[in-house]
C-alpha cells in the first residue's frame, strides 16, 4: 500500500515539471521578489525619512568643499553640523573650484579624492569622471543652506599670466559672484568659507588679503564670509610641506571655530534675511582660456603642426609643495616651422606637465636648444588641465595663448 502511495507522488510529481513552462518564461523566483521589495523598502524609506526631515524642520545643508575638507577639516566640521541636528549633505571633490561646481562649465574629473556623506551614505573614491554641478545637486538635495569652502586653489587665477592684473581680478570675481549666485536661488542661503592662511613663502600675505577682500566684497552681497585667515596661521615647515594643507590638529582647530560660527549663526541670530537674487544682473564673463579681448580678434587659435626649438624653460618646483600631486611648466620655443594650421608669431609658449604624480616627467629634463615636431592645441581645449597648478616663470606675454601638446 505504502509503495503504491509513494509511485502516485513519484508520477504526479514528474507529470507536474514536464508541464512547467520553460525557466526563461518562468516568474520572478521567491528571492527575487524579496530583493526587490526589500530594494523598494529602502527606497519608500529614504524617500519617507527625506520627508519626514522637511516636515520636523530639520535645516537641510548642502556642504561643498575642496581638498582642504577632504581631511580632519571636512570631518570635524560634518561631524559637528549633524551633531548640532542639521541634516547634512556634503560633497567634497579635491581641486574643486566654481569651475567644477558651475553647470555653466563642461563636467570635470577629479583624481585627487571624492568624498560624498549624506544621511544615508558615507562613500570616499580615489576619483570620479564628473564632478556634480551645483544645480543638480541643490535640487536633490533640496537645501535650505549651501556652504561652500574653497579659495585657495583660485590664487593661480589671481596671479595667472595669462590675463591681465584686471582681468585675473574680474576672472575670480565672476566665478565667486556666480557660485554665489547659484547657491541663492528660490530663498536659500549661502555660507561661505573663505581660505586659511597660507604659509606666506607659498602665497604671499597681500596676496591672501587681497583674495580674502574680494570674496568678502562680492559674496558678502549674497551671504556669510567667514574669514579663516583670522583664526588659523599655517606653522608647519616649507617647503618640506606644501605651505597649503593643514595638520590634523591645526585642521581639527579650524574647523572648531567655523562650525561655532555656522551653528550660532544659524541658531543663535538665526538665518539673515538676504536681500532677493537680482535676475536682472548680468552674468560675470568668465573665461579659462585666453582673454580674447588680449588678442587679435581676427585670428582663430586652431589646432598646429609645427617643428620648434627649446628657448627658454620655467624652472621646476621642489616636488614636495606641488599642490597636487601634479603640475604643468610653462616653456617657450622657437618656431622654425608650421607645417600645418596658422600661427603669426616667431616663438610659441607651450605648456607641459613638469611634474605628475609626484614624479619629474620627461619633458622636465629638456635641455635649452632641443628640437621637436609635435601636434599641438590650445591649452583650453582640455578644461581638466586647467585647474592644475601652473609654473610661469616667463615674462608677461598677453598677445600669444598657451598651447599644449594634443593628446591621442
Amino acid at each position: 500500500m505504502c509503495q503504491r502511495i509513494f509511485t502516485t507522488i513519484v508520477v504526479s510529481l514528474f507529470c507536474m515539471l514536464v508541464a512547467l513552462p520553460p525557466v526563461a518564461d518562468a516568474k520572478p523566483g521567491l528571492l527575487s521578489r524579496v530583493k526587490k521589495r526589500k530594494d523598494f523598502s529602502r527606497k519608500s524609506a529614504a524617500k519617507i525619512k527625506l520627508e519626514a526631515q522637511r516636515v520636523t524642520g530639520a535645516k537641510r545643508i548642502l556642504y561643498l568643499g575642496d581638498s582642504m575638507s577632504m581631511g580632519a577639516f571636512g570631518r570635524t566640521f560634518d561631524t559637528r553640523l549633524r551633531e548640532a541636528g542639521f541634516s547634512v549633505y556634503t560633497y567634497v571633490a579635491g581641486g574643486a573650484t566654481p569651475y567644477y561646481w558651475l553647470s555653466r562649465y563642461d563636467p570635470i574629473p577629479s583624481n585627487i579624492g571624492f568624498w560624498h556623506k549624506s544621511p544615508e551614505e558615507d562613500m570616499r573614491i580615489r576619483s570620479i569622471d564628473k564632478v556634480p554641478k551645483v544645480e543638480g545637486l541643490i535640487k536633490d538635495c533640496a537645501p535650505d543652506i549651501v556652504v561652500v569652502q574653497t579659495g585657495t586653489n583660485l590664487y593661480a587665477s589671481l596671479v595667472s599670466k595669462r590675463r591681465t592684473r584686471e582681468g585675473n581680478v574680474q576672472e575670480v570675481e565672476g566665478l565667486c559672484r556666480n557660485m554665489a549666485k547659484a547657491t541663492t536661488r528660490d530663498g536659500i542661503q549661502c555660507y561661505w568659507i573663505a581660505p586659511p592662511s597660507s604659509h606666506p613663502e607659498r602665497y604671499p600675505v597681500d596676496l591672501q588679503q587681497e583674495m580674502e577682500n574680494l570674496m568678502k566684497r562680492v559674496v558678502g552681497e549674497y551671504g556669510r564670509v567667514f574669514d579663516s585667515r583670522r583664526v588659523t596661521e599655517y606653522i608647519d615647515p616649507y617647503p618640506q610641506n606644501d605651505g597649503i594643507h593643514y595638520g590634523p590638529t591645526e585642521a581639527r582647530q579650524w574647523a572648531g571655530h567655523v562650525a561655532d560660527d555656522f551653528v550660532n549663526y544659524v541658531k543663535g541670530k538665526g538665518i539673515a534675511q538676504l536681500p532677493p537674487v537680482q535676475d536682472d544682473l548680468p552674468d560675470m564673463p568668465v573665461n579659462r582660456g585666453v582673454d580674447p579681448s588680449l588678442v587679435a580678434p581676427e585670428i582663430d587659435w586652431g589646432e598646429l603642426d609645427v617643428t620648434i626649438h627649446l628657448k627658454i624653460k620655467t624652472n621646476l618646483p621642489p616636488k614636495s609643495i606641488v599642490t597636487y600631486k601634479s603640475c604643468l611648466v610653462l616653456y617657450e620655443y622657437e618656431v622654425i616651422e608650421v607645417h600645418s594650421g596658422f600661427y603669426p608669431f616667431d616663438t610659441i609658449r607651450l605648456a607641459h606637465y613638469g611634474v605628475l604624480n609626484r614624479k619629474a616627467t620627461a619633458k622636465a629634463r629638456y635641455n635649452v636648444g632641443a628640437e621637436r615636431s609635435w601636434q599641438i592645441v590650445p591649452l583650453a581645449s582640455y578644461p581638466s588641465m586647467l585647474r592644475l597648478q601652473m609654473v610661469d616663470d616667463l615674462k608677461e606675454d598677453f598677445n600669444k595663448p598657451i598651447y599644449v601638446i594634443k593628446q591621442s
